[in-house]
Order: structure tokens, then C-alpha cells, then sequence
């Protein structure tokens, strides 16, 4: 009985509640039409400005205070990098490096006989080449195997600009006076032959140093194979050691941030 009687009760209390409200929502209104941030709609007047505001956060960043990373070597890693610049300066001791002093030893003693075989090459073409020049001679001497005299006499022609040339460019004249024939007649002797004997002379130089380039380049070629093995061979060392080796990965809380810990690691 007493349940009916409650709902007048009620409804006076909200009409009474509501009656209060008016002058508070009247005055929150009045509020936002002097408020910077206030809508629109509310202040009828201009848009509102947007004001936006930045905080900055200042954080070390670094090993946390119970952290127990170190960095340690790998004990037997080789630089794979490493490695291929030795055997390209010193052609085997890259493959000493990653592999001990008994491996990349053909590669020294192919480095040791290029050398040899360029010096030795060069200094015999070099030899050959002053006897070819000994052998026909000073030409201003009319008793040299090939004179300027004796041509002069034989042709009738003027030696001058052979005289320039010889001053200027020795191996130029030599050349001419082996290969052209108008002066075949400045050879003394029977011209044919003595000429095929000076060419003989000049030809047993220009092997020897065709073959000291020739060892030039296979040097260069020793020196890149050399690095390009030694970078190889590092690396096939190097993966010996990595089924040893991990990634650990953890993750957690601290401090009410988050952290994850990343970590190679080599099991014994």
C-alpha cells in the first residue's frame, strides 16, 4: 500500500531536481560562449581555435641496472673482409689467417715464382736487347756493322734526318734499319745476313719482355684469385662455429615499461 503513495513523492522530488538544474545548465551555456575552446553552437559567435600542446619525455637508453651482457670474442671467428684484403696485399696469408700457416701456400709460391720469372725476364730481354745494339753499333762510325757513312755511299742520299732520329729515338732507328728495306745497304758484310742476325738479336728480346708482362699479369691474377679464396675460406671457417651459436629473445616488464633483450649466444 505504501508503493503507490511513493510515486507522487518521486515526482515532486524531480521537478524540484530539474528546477535547480535550469540556472546550472544556464550558466554552464553562458560559460562555454566565453570559453576560447567553447563549439560553436554554443558560443554563436566564431569558430573555435584548435590549441595543441607537446610534452617531451626524456629517457636514457641503455643496459638496465641488474643487466649481465658483456661482449666477448669468439674465440676462432675470422673476418671474412679481413682475410680477402691479406691475400690481396700478400697472396696466401689470408688463407694463413683463417686457416693456419699451411694453407694458401701455393698461392705464396706462385706470388714468389711470378716474381722471379718477371725479374729474371725482363733483365735477360733488357741483355738481349744492348747486344742487338752493340752488334750493329755506333752508326757514326764508319767501321760499325751498320754505319751512316756506308749507306750514304751506297744510296747516295743524305743521312741527316736518320741522324736526328738515332739522337732522338734510338729504338725507333733500330727498328727502321731492321725492318725497312732501303737500308739494307748500310749492313756490312753480306747485308742479308748480318741484317737476319741483328733481327734474331731484337727478336730474342722482345720474348723475354713479352714474357716478364705476361707475369705481370699472371701476378695481378695471383693476387685476386688469392683474395677471392682467402674471403671463401673465411667464411667456411666461420660457419663451422655456427651451430654453436643462438639468438635468445626475452621479454618483460621493468620499471612499468616494457622491455625485450635480445642476445647471441654461444653454447659450450
Amino acid at each position: 500500500m505504501t508503493r503507490p503513495a511513493a510515486v507522487p513523492a518521486l515526482a515532486a522530488v524531480g521537478l524540484v531536481a530539474l528546477a535547480c538544474a535550469a540556472p546550472a545548465r544556464a550558466s554552464l551555456v553562458s560559460g562555454f560562449g566565453r570559453s576560447p575552446l567553447a563549439l560553436a553552437h554554443f558560443a554563436g559567435g566564431s569558430p573555435p581555435r584548435l590549441l595543441l600542446a607537446q610534452r617531451i619525455i626524456d629517457r636514457e637508453w641503455g643496459l638496465s641496472e641488474d643487466s649481465v651482457y658483456v661482449e666477448k670474442d669468439v674465440p676462432d671467428w675470422r673476418s671474412a673482409g679481413g682475410a680477402m684484403l691479406m691475400s690481396a696485399a700478400i697472396p696466401g696469408a689470408g688463407q694463413a689467417y683463417a686457416e693456419g700457416p699451411a694453407h694458401g701456400v701455393w698461392f705464396a709460391l706462385a706470388e714468389a715464382a711470378g716474381w722471379t720469372a718477371r725479374i729474371v725476364l725482363r733483365r735477360s730481354g733488357e741483355r738481349a736487347r744492348e747486344d742487338a745494339a752493340t752488334f750493329a753499333g755506333t752508326p757514326t762510325d764508319s767501321s760499325s756493322t751498320w754505319s751512316f757513312a756506308r749507306w750514304a755511299q751506297a744510296t747516295a742520299e743524305n743521312p741527316a734526318d736518320l741522324e736526328r732520329l738515332y739522337a732522338a729515338d734510338p729504338e725507333s732507328y733500330y727498328d727502321l734499319i731492321e725492318s725497312d728495306p732501303r737500308f739494307l745497304s748500310g749492313w756490312a758484310g753480306d747485308p742479308q745476313s748480318t741484317r737476319q742476325r741483328f733481327a734474331d738479336m731484337r727478336e730474342a728480346s722482345d720474348r723475354r719482355l713479352r714474357g716478364a708482362r705476361f707475369s705481370e699479369s699472371i701476378l695481378w691474377m695471383n693476387h685476386v684469385v688469392s683474395a677471392v679464396d682467402a674471403f671463401r675460406m673465411a667464411h667456411i671457417h666461420n660457419m663451422r662455429l655456427s651451430p654453436s651459436l643462438g639468438l635468445r629473445v626475452k621479454s618483460g616488464w621493468r620499471h612499468g615499461s616494457p622491455e625485450v633483450m635480445a642476445a647471441i649466444e654461444r653454447r659450450f
